[in-house]
């Protein structure tokens, strides 16, 4: 996962993100490019806008199995609704569509309680990379 492309990947613009000139914050989008050079991920919103932003800023869906792990390991936990739409997200991700995986994110979007355990960022890897050169 570390080296691959986002390219055609749907997203979600961080809704924690600060400075967002394209006010994307909180919304879904879909790749169109990821320039690996620059470090910057060109994403396309619904309605056509166009708008660029650092690997940092994007959240995707966890995998399925990371979020019924999620679900067995704090499941006492988790209130009620929310335990319902992590179950959902899942169902969702069977389908395996591009509907799906919105509908998913849509969810998510309704439901910020459970941002944490269905979302991690687009490229994990650079994170990680950021936290390493930190801890120096």
């Amino acid at each position: 996962m570390k080296n691959e492309s986002l390219n055609g990947t749907l997203v979600m613009v961080s809704p924690d993100l600060e400075n967002d000139p394209a006010r994307g914050q909180g919304k879904i989008a879909l790749v169109n490019y990821e320039s690996l050079h620059d470090n910057e991920i060109y994403v396309a919103f619904e309605g056509g806008r166009e708008a660029i932003y650092h690997p940092d800023a994007l959240l995707r869906l966890k995998g399925k199995e990371e979020i019924l792990a999620e679900l067995m390991d704090n499941g006492s936990e988790i209130r009620g609704n929310d335990y319902k739409d992590l179950c959902k997200i899942t169902m969702l991700q069977d389908r395996g569509t591009a509907k799906a995986e919105w509908q998913a994110l849509e969810i998510v979007q309704q439901n910020p309680r459970i941002k944490n355990a269905a979302l991690e960022p687009a490229k994990p890897g650079i994170a990680i990379e950021l936290q390493k050169s930190y801890s120096r």
